[in-house]
């Protein structure tokens, strides 16, 4: 027999692919686990409980799912959208923003919109400022732009030049911003196709253009003759045709504007002028006669747009047919390759990166210069097609769902290879996306962490640190269905908040909720909110809390002072009974955190553990602001870990503890060396090391 004490250092790798049980060959499965629930992995290598998620509000959509988008006015004011429709088919919107509903005169601020439920999950948007630009491929395009809190509005977007090719239920589906263009992608009938706005100039589509005033606009200007000092072309004013020239319909003079402001004029009218062997003088007249034309302005100082076009300097106007695009006209591209290349995703980044049913793509210049016309190049980067799902920018990649929703691909430029790589982040965890991802959400701070929605309704985390090789995945279960999710920034807490859409059951009854994942551990245990679906009461001492009707009928954790109090049922009314009075109150849906590493493996005098009979009698874990928990073999043998002394007062919390815990292991000889920590009380815990001690019988 040989003794070994292997030490479990970090958890970078996170739960991986039960087909890598056999892998000790590998770096990551000394860093892995074969189960890692409702845990998240930092990515300095330990792994913390995760917070409970806070209840907000039942949702609008209590039918069906609904849909939510984040908005970013600036860093202070910071929005979630919720997008619902109603048992009537009529979609609605509300508004949530620090960690409430908006009112409006004190009432919800609720506004209706053209979506059905049923169309959410292809709807794309962007967001500009304080604008959103909404598109579906069965609605036009449309503007919402914040006015205030409680005051949004949402319009059919007006485009020049708008392309021929959208038209009813035929719109694009897919939308960003790139170097200053909006860029607007993929019809049902046109599914390859991108169109890019003129440069800062998001409505303009027209694809050749000239800037005024053209050449030969200036011989020929308005003189002022019925005294009112101005040449803007009301009755009385003249033009002055030279002998050989002539006027005619889209012919352009210059003139004023009532301002004083230069201004050209395009005539539209059906009238026209020639001056032969001498010069022929053109008054403006309200019912012009012989060599008379129609007034630009009418004596009220009406704009006559049936005659005449009005330009400002620097206005753009068709160019004619033989003419070449300028550099900063809208462009229209169509990718073409060997397989399917419906666009489901654009993301402007130094390119503008597409992703198609049949794999990725590039759009940029030709050149080191801006995109114009005639420097487009796109380039097919990869064959590992996308889904339409919505992609996450994370540093210096793109992370999507490959097409058949089971794998999270990361598209990166690779300097090595002078080429864009698509490197599978599922590839060691593959049963992690079992039943297909429906969507991602992206938090940055504190820690790097992507979460996909399965669709059983289990979010799964991804710690994501490449340049660190952390990617370690790990699964939140809640009791309840998971639908939406989304991630928005809160200046307050200085962190990235997740909101989600989640069906939890009351009563034999569904009830859709609105809550969002709580700010990680403070290091004060009364602090700690560790349920789900929770609030908390904070004032003065009491035995019973209210406002929990959401909870109605459901068994509920509680942590009141920092101290952890028996599992109770709600009333009917909402309201909860405490055992004893307290002034800092958490009350919510229990959950349990499991973290169980792979099978042990240490040398042995004659080779690997692996497959030799094995017993593990104690275990040693550090923890990090940690307080309970259990290890043991399994779920269903496990020894407390004592954190109390006899100095603690009863009824107190001994306070959150960071140090070394050792617990004698339960279990006689097996082959499989397993340990499991495990915490399902309402309170933190954070594993940084852990150390069995280990015999092996050679």
């Amino acid at each position: 027999m040989s003794i070994a004490t292997p030490a479990i250092t970090n958890f970078t790798a996170g739960e991986i692919s039960p087909r890598l049980e056999g892998r000790t060959d590998l770096s990551k499965y000394f860093n892995g686990c074969r189960t890692l629930e409702n845990f998240l992995v930092h990515p300095h290598g330990g792994t913390s409980r995760r917070p409970g998620f806070r209840f907000v509000a039942e949702s609008l959509g209590r039918d069906a799912p609904v849909l939510l988008i984040p908005f970013e006015f600036n860093a202070e004011q910071t929005y979630v959208l919720e997008f619902a429709g109603g048992a009537d088919g009529q979609g609605r919107m509300r508004v949530f923003t620090g960690h409430g509903v908006v009112l409006s005169d004190g009432e919800e601020y609720i506004r209706d919109i053209p979506y059905t439920a049923d169309e959410f999950g292809e709807l794309g948007y962007a967001q500009s400022d304080n604008s959103l630009i909404l598109v579906h491929p069965d609605h036009p395009v449309r503007e919402m732009t914040r006015v205030d809190h409680d005051d949004w509005t949402l319009e059919e977007m007006a485009f020049t030049g708008r392309p021929e090719a959208w038209a009813e239920s035929d719109y694009p589906s897919a939308v960003c911003f790139y170097e200053q263009r909006l860029v607007l992608a993929a019809t049902r009938t046109r599914p390859a196709t991108l169109w890019l706005s003129r440069t800062g100039e998001f409505t303009d589509f027209r694809l050749k253009t000239r800037e005024v005033p053209l050449e030969g606009w200036r011989d020929l200007e308005i003189t002022d003759k019925n005294g009112d000092g101005l040449r803007d072309g009301k009755a009385g004013d003249s033009i002055v045709l030279l002998a050989g020239t002539g006027f005619e319909a889209r012919d352009a003079l210059k003139g004023q504007h009532p301002d004083g402001a230069t201004r050209y004029y395009r005539y539209k009218g059906a009238k026209n002028f020639s001056a032969v062997n001498a010069q022929v003088t053109v008054v403006f007249a309200a019912e012009p006669a012989g060599n008379q034309i129609e007034p630009i302005w009418n004596e009220a100082g009406e704009f006559n747009g049936e005659a005449w076009d009005g330009f400002e300097v620097g206005d753009r106007t068709d160019a004619s047919a033989g003419d070449e695009p300028l550099d900063d006209d809208a462009i229209e591209v169509t990718l073409s390759g060997r397989q399917a290349n419906g666009i489901e995703f654009i993301v402007p980044r130094r390119s503008l990166w597409i992703g198609t049913a049949g794999g990725e793509w590039t759009l940029s210049a030709s050149s080191s210069d801006p995109l114009t016309p005639e420097n487009v190049k796109a380039a097919q980067e990869g064959t590992s097609g996308a889904s339409a799902t919505r992609p996450e920018s994370v540093g210096f990649a793109t992370l999507y769902i490959q097409r058949a929703g089971r794998k999270i691909r990361e598209m990166s430029y690779r300097f090595e290879a002078d080429a864009y790589v698509s490197k599978d982040l599922t590839l060691l965890s593959e049963h992690i996306t079992e039943g297909g991802l429906t969507q991602l959400a992206y938090v940055q701070e504190p820690d790097s962490i992507l979460y996909g929605v399965r669709g059983d309704g289990v979010l799964v985390a991804l710690t994501y640190v490449p340049d660190q090789e952390v990617v370690a995945w790990s699964r939140i279960v809640t009791d309840g269905v998971v639908e939406r999710a989304a991630t928005v920034y809160n200046d307050a807490e200085k962190r990235d908040e997740l909101w989600i859409a989640v069906v939890r059951t009351v009563n034999g009854e569904p009830r859709r909720y609105i809550e969002y994942l709580e700010a990680p551990f403070d290091g004060t245990i009364a602090n700690g909110f560790f349920v789900d679906s929770g609030l908390t009461y904070r004032g003065a001492p009491t035995n019973t809390v209210g406002g929990l009707s959401h909870l109605a009928g459901r068994t509920v954790s509680v942590l009141a002072d920092g101290t952890v109090q028996a599992d109770r049922i709600v009333a009917g009314d909402g309201t909860l009974v405490l055992d004893r009075p307290a002034s800092v109150i958490h009350a919510g849906l229990p959950y349990g955190s499991v973290l169980q590493p792979m099978r042990l493996d240490t040398g042995s005098q004659r080779g690997t553990a692996q497959t030799k009979k094995k017993r593990i009698t104690k275990v040693a874990a550090r923890f990090h602001n940690t307080l309970g928990g259990l290890i043991g073999p399994d779920l269903s043998r496990l020894e407390p870990v004592y954190f109390r002394s006899p100095s603690t007062p009863m009824g107190q919390s001994p306070g959150p503890f960071c140090g070394d815990k050792t617990v004698n292991f339960p279990k006689g000889w097996d082959r499989d060396g397993l340990l499991t920590i495990v915490q399902r009380q309402p309170l933190p815990m954070t594993v940084l090391m852990i150390v069995p001690q280990l015999i092996v019988n050679e």
